[in-house]
């Protein structure tokens, strides 16, 4: 069982774009590390970011880059090998969609995690046609 120190969050999964989007309070909960690593666990089908203080070698992490944290309220991360596993995990998405999961950060961890259960597709805005 994981410390009663978790905070709900969510990320945002544009398959289309290779793009990744984490709330700026979930990077600031993990510590505002340099580097982050996203991790996808089919055993246990789950997706898990955890800072890491160095980079690490075939695209295994992500450079933060704290002058792109003053915008908006997500930081977003581009990874191609990263969205065609979770997509070779979870099988049957839409690659023009985007999706959203439900997770939490553990502080005692050091992660933030995030069932692929809790997945949920994101339906595009209509405008109003007037």
């Amino acid at each position: 069982m994981y410390s009663s120190t978790s905070t709900p969050t969510t990320i945002a999964i544009d398959l289309k774009k290779y793009r990744i989007r984490i709330h700026k309070q979930t990077i600031h909960l993990l510590g505002d590390p340099k580097y982050i690593q996203l991790l996808v666990n089919p055993l246990t089908m789950a997706v898990a970011i955890r800072p890491v203080e160095k980079e690490l070698s075939g695209d295994q992490s992500h450079k933060v880059n704290m002058s792109l944290m003053n915008s908006d309220n997500s930081y977003e991360i581009y990874s191609r090998s990263f969205i065609t596993r979770l997509c070779e995990v979870i099988g049957g998405l839409e690659t023009n969609c985007s999706y959203r999961l439900s997770g939490e950060v553990i502080s005692s961890k050091a992660a933030a995690v995030f069932s692929l259960k809790t997945i949920k597709r994101i339906e595009p805005e209509v405008p109003n046609g007037n």
